[in-house]
């Protein structure tokens, strides 16, 4: 590489890290992404609830996005955690808009390198009305307390500490 193709690629990052500060300074921009990637994926849960395809990957990458643009806006300003990737261990075809999932979640805090495999379940509800997601409760098992993302419901984000046995 040469030195202008350098300079080319330093004057994106820093471009796109802007946008992203721009963005993360807005709890309502932040919830445009939200939709933007909750639309993405029940696209990508479409096929799969249509039985047209097995393919679990982009459905995974669809909702580590939502899941981290779900976090940046329940922790507004400060965003503190984040989902790296996660692996769908099982999904199961409730009906024909509903799915319900398990997985591997790794979750990180933001800022660190420091990442732990939780696990993960949700169940998702596609909007026949408007090509998006009607509800969701993603739940995480996470270092002894249980963080819980939902949409259409009375909180979108809570975190209990588990009780002891």
């Amino acid at each position: 590489m040469n030195e202008n193709e350098l300079l080319e690629i330093q004057q994106e990052l820093q471009a796109q890290e802007k946008r992203l500060n721009y963005i993360l300074s807005s709890k309502r921009r932040i919830q445009n992404m939200i939709l933007s990637f909750e639309k993405d994926l029940a696209e990508q849960l479409i096929p799969v609830i249509d039985q047209i395809s097995d393919d679990k990957a982009p459905v995974e990458s669809s909702l580590a996005l939502t899941i981290c643009w779900k976090f940046s806006k329940a922790e507004f300003p400060k965003t503190e955690h984040w989902c790296s990737e996660l692996s769908i261990t099982d999904l199961e075809i409730k009906d024909q808009f509903t799915v319900a999932l398990k997985a591997q979640a790794w979750l990180g805090i933001l800022g660190s390198d420091e990442l732990w495999q939780t696990p993960m379940c949700a169940e998702i509800t596609l909007d026949p009305k408007t090509d998006g997601l009607k509800s969701y409760y993603i739940h995480f098992l996470s270092k002894g307390k249980v963080i819980s993302l939902r949409k259409n419901s009375k909180h979108s984000v809570t975190v209990k500490q588990m009780q002891s046995m």
